[in-house]
């Protein structure tokens, strides 16, 4: 078994792609947010997790150097750049 994509200091292509999945399976609910941020496999450096706001940033990079951050935007989610 490998190490969960948010664990990493420099995301991939693929690692984004598989939260970015993960995010998605927890839909519009804070709840079903919260749960997965509190998994121990996941790491993250920012989570909010509200009716009016839903987002995540992890704690490495992108390969560019920019925060990796997602955005629950009108029932979506979606990396921010």
């Amino acid at each position: 078994m490998s190490d969960h994509p948010t664990q990493h200091a420099v995301y991939s292509a693929a690692d984004i792609a598989e939260v970015l999945e993960e995010l998605r399976a927890c839909g519009a609910d804070p709840l079903n947010l919260r749960r997965w941020a509190a998994r121990r496999d996941v790491h993250t450096a920012l989570v909010r997790a509200g009716r009016t706001l839903s987002s995540v940033r992890l704690p490495g990079k992108a390969p560019g150097g920019g925060w990796v951050e997602f955005a629950l935007v009108e029932g979506a989610w979606a990396r921010t750049l």
